[in-house]
């Protein structure tokens, strides 16, 4: 959702390796482009929780697609908050062609292919947190 938003992948500026991977891990997430409607954002960040079982489902996605297309598509607006999606989708609308889709030179094998990720973590690494805690632990 964010690409539809920003004409670019995710994350397109940076290396698409552990360090990315261990990051998204901990809640980074895309960012979505100047204008894009909040309802929109919203939506895109609980597509993107971390619980998947707090994702909404195909049919909640469809469901409010199809309820903001319907809104835009005949121009009108039933009450206060269909009127605030409408005035943000057509804001939106002048905003985001407006915005550089451009991407600077990069491999396509980055953003088109996948490769496996050693996340395993060494006997060391825990014998030396193990000593760190050692360290700060008052006996």
């Amino acid at each position: 959702m964010t690409e539809v938003s920003t004409g670019k992948p995710p994350h397109y500026n940076v290396e698409y390796n552990e360090i990315l991977a261990f990051k998204i891990c901990n809640g980074l997430r895309p960012e979505f482009a100047k204008g894009t409607p909040e309802c929109y954002i919203q939506l895109a960040n609980k597509c993107m929780d971390a619980n998947p079982s707090n994702r909404p489902s195909a049919s909640d996605i469809h469901e409010n697609l199809l309820e903001w297309y319907e809104i835009v598509d005949n121009n009108f607006a039933e009450d206060k908050n269909e009127l605030a999606i409408l005035k943000a989708f057509k804001s939106a609308d002048e905003i985001l062609p407006t915005l550089s889709t451009e991407l600077p030179n990069y491999s396509k094998d980055k953003l088109t292919s996948s490769r496996k990720c050693d996340f395993s973590i060494s006997d060391d690494y825990y014998n030396d947190v193990l000593c760190v805690y050692l360290m700060n632990f008052n006996f």
